[in-house]
């Protein structure tokens, strides 16, 4: 069930030349304000906003010439979303995508603006999204339970460790687990002794009730940290995350906002709430870091509705 370093090699080569390889950078103003070194992994870069688009484009690679005719259809509350609409279209492919009526507004427009058929769901999304396929047979794009969605998370934690090899920890911010599924998996491979933490919001802790039950679970999540706000996981995630991540922690629902606006302050980029998760533990003490310690955060993506936050 574990993907393979080579799923990682062949992801690598198929995204190249749609994906970015995203800076990493040392914020100053961060290291100073927690005594150790901060580093910035931007992913908030990327086209669409997000880590997405590494799964998806990774994905679509995979695909036959009978599948490509039949399309893409994926559910997901925005980040997701605007991805398989981004990679599909840009393909020429038939996109689907399946969105909660209650999704941020801008996210919503992102995907229609980029020629995706969108249906806006009031009842059960995933359910949903899976009737449309079997009316369709279009190709399901998991937003992390697919190998080939892990394997392409795998090649952000292959550039952290090319870009930042000594690297002492690494904090993923977590929702159904797609993210923290490959990047671990790659860290953990190139050096064992790199410390890799997944970081839920107490209110989205669909890994942490997964783990409790001893398999995925589906819970009512919701959180200022949309991107999060998974309300399943999968076989495949909770596999990789047992066997790589050191620790999963939750973070309580109140010390995500300040903790965000500390990061858009200090760092100077507009990052989204899910990619201020990993400040908000370590200010709340949930993450303990060392000084002189090398930290690398995942600025997972950059898309939120900015005024709305800053005015709440």
């Amino acid at each position: 069930m574990l993907i393979s370093d080579e799923a990682i090699n062949d992801a690598v080569r198929a995204i190249a030349p749609h994906v970015l390889r995203t800076p990493m950078v040392r914020s100053y103003s961060l290291s100073d304000a927690l005594g150790a070194h901060a580093f910035l992994k931007c992913e908030l870069f990327q086209p669409t906003g997000s880590f997405k688009v590494r799964g998806v484009f990774n994905k679509a690679s995979t695909l036959t010439e009978d599948e490509r005719t039949r399309g893409l259809i994926a559910f997901s509350a925005g980040n997701h979303a605007m991805a398989v609409a981004h990679v599909g279209v840009g393909l020429g492919l038939p996109v689907t995508v399946c969105m909660p009526a209650g999704a941020v507004q801008f996210k919503v427009d992102a995907v229609q603006a980029m020629g995706a058929t969108l249906e806006l769901v009031e009842g059960d999304l995933v359910a949903t999204a899976l009737a449309r396929q079997a009316e369709l047979g279009a190709t399901m794009v998991h937003p992390f339970d697919d190998p080939a969605v892990v394997a392409g998370t795998g090649t952000l934690g292959r550039e952290i460790m090319e870009q930042l090899p000594d690297v002492d920890t690494v904090l993923v911010p977590t929702g159904g687990g797609g993210l923290i599924s490959g990047v671990a998996t790659a860290v953990k491979r190139a050096n064992p002794n790199v410390r890799v933490i997944g970081i839920e919001p107490t209110t989205a802790d669909v890994i942490a009730a997964s783990r409790r039950a001893g398999r995925p679970m589906q819970i009512a999540a919701k959180s200022l940290a949309d991107g999060l706000a998974a309300p399943i996981t999968g076989e495949i995630n909770l596999a990789h995350i047992d066997a790589y991540v050191d620790e999963m922690v939750l973070v309580d629902e109140a010390a995500i906002r300040p903790a965000w606006q500390e990061l858009v302050n200090l760092t100077k980029l507009a990052a989204e709430p899910a990619a201020a998760v990993s400040l908000a533990a370590i200010r709340s003490g949930v993450i303990t870091v060392e000084p002189n310690e090398r930290v690398c955060m995942i600025m997972c993506g950059g898309n939120a509705d900015f005024a709305n936050l800053f005015a709440g």
